[in-house]
């Protein structure tokens, strides 16, 4: 009862109080700490409870599953698989379910598989957990050979597999496939779902057809939050800032209250089509009306709005009274700019300033050395190289990206 209201303060006072404790009680104070996305304090947990001489069973192995899955924790997970292939008779299937989403979560998919392969009894959630094993790990073509394979065994897919197969179509996306698990979205009736529909909008604006985002979104017959919040980020993505914006007015219309994904959207909207004053209209009233607190990413789109608008000054001095500490990505951008704006002296300064932050940090001293070889001073261009060869500085790997091929 006071896990449900919150209150964990006071469910672990009465947990400390209770004389004898059995496994039961364990069981719902590791699931309150995990629900409360407090999973170190689980495996903390759970070491007491072993100390105390309580046995784990079944459904406390999924509790702590789940935290190694969350805390990317791959050694011990791999312990407590071990712990529970020898101690318990017989695995459920919420179990292996557990340990699929723990390896795949750590990018052990081939672990992942065999966890799956040995399982006899699978559910939806199997197959559902073995898709994102596949998709999230980049394994496209095998997420979609295992759904089909589902099928053919007779088994149905349910929402949260297909919410799944829309995932990762929206992650790679592929314009064939998002028309094909549309297709599949309709004949099982699942389109007239509302979350199902709001990953639809967001698949086919990353699969490059907004107009089809445009009629799922004009066919659905509720909508809430996140509904408007992927129309304006569909629409802001295909170059339509002003409808963006007229989307907005209308969500505001219809009593929805915009939250913090939403502004971010709708600043990154005002950058992408140089809406300089709206941007900063949308920033001071989250912070100065709402009150809400900005993320990094409200700053990043906030400099990079400047930055488009050629204000790399008052994009710097944005910077410099930030109340968070400036991430690189922030700090490159600027620069970028000034460089591209002929700026040199800015560029020069906040170069200065996040080396003297990170003095050994390859990408840094790549982009201090580029800015002195693009002004011509290659006295201090030699002087970076040295010295990042006396540090041993490691060479940038160089970034890549694809495209899939027809035949080709």
């Amino acid at each position: 009862m006071y896990g449900k209201f919150g209150d964990i303060d006071a469910a672990d006072k009465l947990f400390n109080e209770t004389p004898h404790r059995d496994i039961v009680q364990w069981n719902a104070l590791l699931a309150l700490h995990l629900q409360s996305n407090r999973p170190w304090i689980t495996i903390k947990a759970v070491r007491r409870m072993i100390s105390e001489g309580v046995r784990p069973n079944e459904v406390t192995v999924v509790s702590i599953v789940s935290s190694c899955s969350r805390l990317k924790a791959l050694a011990e997970g791999k312990q407590l698989h071990c712990y529970v292939i020898k101690s318990l008779a017989i695995l459920d299937t919420f179990v292996h379910n557990a340990l699929i989403n723990m390896y795949a979560n750590c990018g052990c998919v081939s672990d992942a598989q065999m966890v799956f392969q040995n399982l006899r009894n699978r559910n939806e959630v199997s197959w559902a957990s073995m898709i994102n094993a596949y998709g999230d790990n980049g394994y496209l073509n095998e997420a979609i050979t295992l759904f089909r394979k589902m099928e053919a065994l007779g088994e149905e897919a349910d929402e949260v597999t297909m919410l799944s197969m829309v995932s990762i179509c929206a992650k790679f996306g592929r314009l064939d496939l998002g028309e094909w698990i549309d297709g599949h979205i309709k004949s099982y009736g699942f389109h007239r779902k509302m979350h199902i529909s709001n990953a639809l909008i967001h698949m086919h604006s990353r699969c490059g057809n907004i107009d089809k985002s445009c009629k799922v979104f004009s066919k659905m017959a509720r909508r809430n939050l996140i509904t408007w919040t992927a129309m304006i980020q569909a629409l802001a993505m295909h170059g339509h800032g002003q409808a963006a914006l007229a989307y907005f007015s209308q969500m505001q219309t219809e009593g929805f209250r915009p939250d913090e994904v939403c502004l971010l959207s709708m600043i990154n909207a005002c950058s992408h089509f140089g809406l300089v004053e709206e941007g900063k209209h949308f920033f001071r009233w989250m912070v100065e009306e709402q009150g809400m607190r900005p993320w990094m990413e409200h700053y990043g789109s906030m400099v990079d709005l400047l930055c488009r608008a050629e204000l790399v000054n008052e994009a710097f001095a944005f910077v410099v009274s930030m109340p968070l500490k400036p991430d690189i990505i922030i700090w490159r951008t600027l620069i970028g700019a000034c460089r591209d704006q002929g700026n040199i002296n800015l560029a020069r300064q906040a170069v200065d300033y996040i080396t003297d932050s990170e003095p050994v940090d390859s990408g840094n001293l790549i982009l201090k050395s580029n800015l002195y070889a693009m002004i011509g001073d290659w006295d201090s261009v030699e002087e970076v190289r040295s010295y990042m060869r006396c540090k041993e500085v490691a060479k940038k790997q160089p970034a890549y990206s694809y495209i899939e091929s027809t035949g080709i």
